[in-house]
């Protein structure tokens, strides 16, 4: 009986090397395939990088952000509702492109505008504009007097 069970867990151990054996191929064979694929993961993923990055550079620039720079001949304070009304009047430039944007409409948008806050009135010169993507409007604002009204 004792041979029979030494040769009995003999067969299951010369069973489970030949099948380590076989199977050990194999999962080094995976093991190795899944190495190369983790190496391939990582060049495609800089090559996206890479790629995204050049497809920013080659994209329009657009305007997106609007500066004020607003000169009172009276007195250095800018009125809050002064310069929401202005930026009111150039907020549709917004995300147009640069290069494309019609610069006399740039300047005609704000140069000698009148505009009106409750009784006041004031008359809007343009004295720069830096176009880009930040775009810069350097206004001189005049006060007009009572009599000046229409």
């Amino acid at each position: 009986m004792k041979r029979y069970s030494a040769l009995f867990f003999l067969g299951i151990l010369l069973g489970m090397l030949i099948m380590h054996s076989f199977q050990g191929r194999e999962l080094e064979k995976l093991y190795w395939e899944k190495e190369n694929l983790k190496v391939e993961l990582y060049e495609n993923r800089e090559q996206m990088k890479k790629m995204q990055e050049l497809h920013k550079t080659l994209l329009p620039s657009v305007v997106r952000e609007i500066k004020l720079e607003i000169n009172i001949d009276d007195n250095n304070f800018v009125e809050p509702a002064l310069r929401h009304e202005i930026y009111d009047l150039v907020k549709g430039i917004l995300g147009q492109e640069v290069q494309a944007l019609p610069y006399p409409l740039a300047l005609n948008i704000l140069d000698n505008r009148i505009v009106e806050l409750d009784k006041k009135r004031y008359n809007l010169d343009v004295e720069a504009i830096i176009l880009g993507e930040t775009m810069v409007y350097y206004l001189k604002a005049q006060k007009l007097a009572e009599e000046e009204l229409p």
